[in-house]
Order: structure tokens, then C-alpha cells, then sequence
């Protein structure tokens, strides 16, 4: 064995420790190169992927929800996101059916009770089963609306004040209890002071007689606010057959005044005219359809909207030769302008036009130009607007503005006001109470939505204002 070997042997732990030391720096050099390139190449993606991240988390969505604008929403659009959109998008569709439901309800119902087709004078509208019927209808519907008006007019504790008559006779009475306390035989042989005690008396009995009326302390009603049939637009008493269309506009007009009425009763609540803020109702208009009823081959003439009693047409006027109930003759120049057979004199009656088609999720279209809030009647509902002049406390117009908007879907669009004199309208009978009153001019706009009117609509009503129908099958007919 060389020396050499001998050494190595003898100091083998050296030489091992020597040989580590040499060649670890050099194996550990190899190592980390490739294991730099490895990491270099993963840290270059995911960089990339980083930088992909960040591009996606400034990405911008839109998300459509049902009924409003898209909302936008910046980031990523993951499971999680589109799982909790759609849990948002059910929740805010199912609000949005409560709504309209509510809403629909809040239209077609009146103190609890639902509105329809049969609420002046049933089985006759959309249309009347026979030939016989459709010749009365004018009439009974006629009688049935006076009825309506005057009930209207008891369920809201609307009145007027006692007539010169009554009141007269009370005074009458009264004066010559007076005189027989002053031992006269007659008003001449009062002097002049008696007779100015006398004058001092009747005058305060007068005022007297007028608030009990207001009060219903003599077992009447207490009066709410003041209104009377002849300001309300009640149609003159028909002469002939008349197109379905204006007959329910008869129908029409009274839920419009229906609404009106209960809003100003809800302005006074359970007070009299004399404590509340809403005084009187001294007019009241409603703007006609802007229809033409169509003219059929029967018809005699379709009148449309328009002429007589404010807000509607006169009733009148059919084809040479129909007979008026009664026997009268129902010639084209009996009843003024407005009259005419109905749309459909067909068989045994004018045809029941079936059920309408409405689609309540149609887009309405809004102008600004028209009024302040731009609706006109359209596809979902119908717009009617009414003119009326009223008595108010000054102070409390608020509050009766505020109470017709709450009734129903209706809105002021329009206010004029002027001083009112309450010494002239109590010498009338009429007590406004210790309060400024002014006399106030109101253009109010009033919604009908039509996935209830329209099923109570006429054909011919429909056809003029282009509501489609899904007809009824006539038994042993196809289809």
C-alpha cells in the first residue's frame, strides 16, 4: 500500500469531510439553477394569471332586473354571483306580483267592495242576453243610476242645507210665538224696538235651523261637506236605444265619481262641513273618451263621447222607426245628438265580445308635455281627468289634496285659488264655520286600469279604443 493510500486510510474522516466540502457547492450550484428556471417559469404564470384576475375584477356586468334599469356591477362573475342573482331576481319578481296585485285590487275596490260589470244593473254588461233586454237597457240603467247617485251621496254624508220652505215655515212659527209673547195680535203693532228684538231672534233661530241640519240633531244625517245631485254628472233620462259603449260610459263616469266623493268625505272623517277642511262641492266635470264608437249596419248612427252633460254624450237619437220604450217613436232627432242602436242588434242580442287581452307588463310610455305626469291612456290602463270647483278651508287644501291622492290612483294636475265669501253662502243656508274659506278650481287625473274595466267593456267600447278580445265559443260552433 503507497504511502499515500496509507494516509488517506489513516485520516479517512478528513479526506471525506475535505471531499463534501469541494463537491456540494458545485452539486448545489446544479441544483438551484434548475430549480430557479422551475420557479422563474411558475412565477411568470402566475403572474399572468394575476394579472388576468386583476383585468376580471375591472370588468364591468350588467345585470337586468325585472321592471327597472340594468344594474352594473364591477368584478368577477362567479357561481356564488349568479347564484345570488338569481335568488335577488326571484325575490324582487315576487315582490313586484304583490305590488301589482295590490295595486289592481287598490283600483277595481271600494270600502271592501269589488268594482265590476254588474254594479248598476247586471247581466248587461259586456252585453245583454237578448234583443228585449238591450231595448230596456237604456232606461233601467238609467233609474238604477239615479239610484246610485243619490246612495253615493247618503254613504259619504254628503247633503245641502234645509229648503227656503222648510226653513220659512220654522221662522213662521216662531215669529208668531214671539208676537203672542209681546200680547200683539200682529207683526204691524210691534214697535220698533220689539220688532228689532223680534228681527235679532229670527235671525238666530235662521242660523240655528241651518247648523242643526249640519249637525243632524233633528234625527237627519250630519252633513260632511255639501254637495247635491245637480252637480254631479248625471246623465238626462234616455229616449231611445243607445250604443252599448256610451251606456257604460254612464258606468264609468259613476266609479270616477265615486272615487272623488269617498276622498272628499276621507278629508273631513268622522267631522261636519262646518269643523273639516273640505266645504262644498260646487261642480264637477269629466273630460269624454277620445273615441268614436263605430257605426254598423243597424246602428243608426255611433255617437261617440262628447256633448250634453258634461263628460259624456246625450242620451237620444237611434235609426228612423225603433220604438222608445213605451211606444215612442225613437227617430234620430228625439234626443238631441248622441243616440244610435247598439254596435251589435244581431239574433237574440248584441254579441258578448268574450274575454279582453291585457297585458298588464306592456310598457307605457310617459310625456312630459301633456301634464306633469306625462301618462296618457294606453295598453294597461285608461286615463280619465275631471274638472271640479269646491269650497275649502283655506289652511286645509293641503289636506284635501292630500286625501284624493290617497283615495285611488288619482293626482291633482292642476290648483286655482280665490277668496270665497262665507257671509254670502250662510245667508244661502250654507255653513263653512269660523275659518277663511277660498273657492278652488282642481284638474285631477284618474287611472283606470284596464285588466278589470275592459272585461266589463262593451265590444263596441273596446274596438274604439283598440282592446282586442279572445271571443266566447258559441255552443255547437267550432273551435
Amino acid at each position: 500500500m503507497t504511502p499515500v493510500l496509507r494516509w488517506i486510510k489513516s485520516h479517512l474522516v478528513v479526506v471525506i469531510c475535505a471531499v463534501v466540502i469541494a463537491v456540494v457547492p458545485m452539486a448545489a450550484w446544479y441544483v438551484s439553477s434548475g430549480m430557479s428556471a422551475t420557479l422563474k417559469t411558475e412565477l411568470q404564470q402566475t403572474a399572468s394569471k394575476v394579472k388576468d384576475l386583476a383585468r376580471y375584477t375591472s370588468t364591468t356586468v350588467a345585470l337586468e332586473v325585472p321592471g327597472a334599469a340594468p344594474i352594473s356591477v364591477q368584478g368577477v362573475v362567479n357561481p356564488k354571483l349568479l347564484e345570488a342573482y338569481e335568488k335577488a331576481v326571484a325575490t324582487i319578481g315576487a315582490q313586484a306580483e304583490i305590488v301589482h296585485a295590490a295595486g289592481l285590487a287598490r283600483n277595481q275596490t271600494l270600502n271592501g267592495r269589488v268594482r265590476g260589470a254588474d254594479d248598476l244593473l247586471a247581466g248587461h254588461f259586456p252585453a245583454p242576453s237578448s234583443k228585449p233586454e238591450l231595448e230596456e237597457m237604456p232606461f233601467l240603467l238609467h233609474e238604477n243610476l239615479l239610484a246610485a247617485y243619490r246612495s253615493l251621496l247618503t254613504d259619504v254624508r254628503a247633503g245641502i242645507p234645509p229648503t227656503r220652505d222648510d226653513v220659512s215655515e220654522q221662522l213662521s212659527r216662531r215669529r208668531d210665538v214671539f208676537v203672542s209673547g209681546a200680547r200683539k195680535d200682529s207683526v204691524d203693532q210691534l214697535d220698533e224696538g220689539e220688532t228689532v228684538a223680534m228681527q235679532k231672534e229670527l235671525t238666530a233661530a235662521r242660523l240655528n235651523i241651518y247648523r242643526s241640519h249640519v249637525l243632524g240633531e233633528g234625527g237627519t244625517t250630519p252633513i260632511s261637506f255639501y254637495a247635491s245631485p245637480s252637480v254631479l254628472p248625471i246623465p238626462s233620462p234616455p229616449t231611445s236605444m243607445m250604443p252599448l259603449g256610451e251606456m257604460f260610459e254612464w258606468q264609468w263616469q259613476f266609479w270616477v265619481t265615486q272615487d272623488l266623493l269617498h276622498a272628499f268625505a276621507a278629508a273631513n272623517g268622522d267631522g261636519v262641513v262646518i269643523g273639516g277642511p273640505m266645504k262644498r262641492l260646487l261642480s264637477m266635470s269629466i273630460a269624454p273618451l277620445d273615441v268614436e264608437l263605430q257605426e254598423s249596419g243597424a246602428s243608426g248612427g255611433g255617437s261617440g263621447f262628447g256633448g250634453g252633460t258634461p263628460g259624456m254624450g246625450t242620451p237620444g237619437g237611434s235609426a228612423p222607426g225603433r220604438k222608445g220604450r213605451g211606444g215612442n217613436d225613437g227617430g234620430a232627432g228625439s234626443g238631441g245628438g248622441g243616440g244610435g242602436a247598439p254596435a251589435n242588434p244581431i239574433g237574440s242580442g248584441p254579441a258578448d265580445p268574450g274575454e279582453a287581452q291585457i297585458d298588464p307588463s306592456a310598457a307605457a310610455a310617459i310625456d312630459k308635455s301633456i301634464s306633469i305626469t306625462g301618462r296618457t291612456s294606453n295598453s294597461v290602463y285608461d286615463v280619465r281627468t275631471l274638472d271640479c270647483t269646491i269650497v275649502v278651508a283655506t289652511r286645509g287644501l293641503p289636506a284635501v289634496i292630500d286625501a284624493i291622492a290617497a283615495q285611488n290612483f288619482m293626482t291633482v294636475l292642476d290648483v286655482q285659488l280665490q277668496p270665497a265669501n262665507a257671509f254670502a253662502a250662510a245667508a244661502d243656508g250654507y255653513l263653512y264655520g269660523i275659518e277663511p274659506v277660498s273657492t278652488v278650481k282642481l284638474r285631477i287625473e284618474t287611472i283606470w286600469l284596464r285588466e278589470w274595466t275592459a272585461d266589463a267593456m262593451p265590444g263596441d267600447l273596446r274596438e274604439a279604443l283598440g282592446i282586442k278580445s279572445t271571443p266566447k265559443t258559441v255552443p255547437g260552433q267550432a273551435g
